[in-house]
């Protein structure tokens, strides 16, 4: 039986469950990778990518394990006033857009990294965050990770993205109203609640470490989407304790490769969502990175009513993730 669900969160509907895993498919899709192309993210290539803006090595000695560098084609340009500097105020989604290249290496997803490799691209992102923050431009930073054709990534080698934004995205406002709602009703942080009744019901928990917790939301809009947030209330990311950055990198790496193998090579999406800059640390907002892996196609129905249909519910999901350790 299929089953409407509701996401406190973004309070969005989710259609669980019902019997499309059996309906007939006559279209086949099969992603084809251009030849002869030299990848610029890789060691010894690093001539083509823009200058870094930082980089990171293995106790800043040796070669580089991750590079941050702006994005050759970015989405946002850094308008400039008469002077030429930025101006925030020129253009509504003015921001900058940068590249975190995970590793010298040429390996595809945040799964194939070596431990000092994923801690350095958190340790990135963190880095980025307060240093833009710091600039006083811009009010949120998007960081976001795109993998395999089907989840948009146009380039192979493992890398994620970040835009630094003077708008708060719509998502964000959605999830900053519910939380606040949720608190001024109850004083507590409403993903705080939701983290702890996951965790006493078990059900839906993917790994659950000493300072973090993976598990597949209630009202998952995928397949084998997870969501890993802090056990103790946190509102932004760029909080996050240096002791905390490795349990964190490897808790996300070893989840990705849990639903690799429990689905395969898929491509996947995955985003981070954090307090915006302009705001004092609200006790009822709680940061968190969301894992969409995309096992099925967002269509029309999707488009049209913002309401998600999995066919394949976060109970079984997690179960399958847990026994795939």
């Amino acid at each position: 039986m299929s089953e409407f669900r509701q996401d406190p969160m973004s309070r969005r509907w989710v259609i669980i469950g019902g019997e499309r895993n059996g309906r007939p498919n006559e279209f086949v899709e099969a992603a084809t990778r251009a030849t002869g192309i030299s990848c610029p993210f890789c060691s010894g290539h690093e001539s083509e990518t823009p200058p870094a803006i930082a980089s990171y090595s293995s106790n800043g000695k040796g070669h580089w394990l991750a590079r941050v560098v702006p994005n050759k084609y970015p989405a946002l340009s850094a308008a400039a006033n008469g002077n030429g500097k930025a101006s925030p105020s020129s253009l509504p989604g003015f921001g900058s857009h940068e590249v975190i290249i995970e590793s010298p290496r040429h390996v595809a997803s945040l799964s194939e990294l070596t431990d000092p490799e994923a801690k350095a691209v958190f340790n990135a992102y963190r880095d980025r965050l307060t240093q833009l923050k710091s600039q006083r431009l811009y009010r949120y930073v998007q960081i976001f990770k795109n993998v395999g054709p089907a989840a948009g990534a146009s380039l192979e080698h493992v890398h994620s993205q970040l835009l630094a934004l003077t708008t708060v995205p719509e998502a964000l406002q959605q999830e900053l109203a519910a939380s606040g709602d949720y608190f001024s009703e109850h004083k507590r942080s409403l993903l705080l609640d939701m983290l702890e009744r996951e965790v006493a019901a078990a059900d839906r928990i993917v790994v659950a470490t000493q300072n973090f917790v993976a598990f597949c939301p209630y009202a998952s809009r995928f397949g084998y989407e997870v969501w890993i947030a802090p056990r103790r209330h946190q509102s932004r990311y760029e909080d996050v304790k240096d002791s905390e950055l490795g349990e964190l990198s490897l808790l996300v790496r070893e989840t990705i490769g849990r639903i690799e193998r429990a689905a395969g090579q898929v491509a996947y999406n995955y985003f981070l969502h954090t307090q915006p800059f302009d705001m004092p640390a609200y006790d009822h907002y709680h940061w968190h990175i969301e894992i969409i892996p995309r096992l099925t196609k967002v269509a029309g129905f999707e488009w049209s009513t913002g309401c998600f249909i999995n066919p394949y519910s976060p109970e079984s999901a997690a179960s399958h993730l847990r026994s795939v350790a």
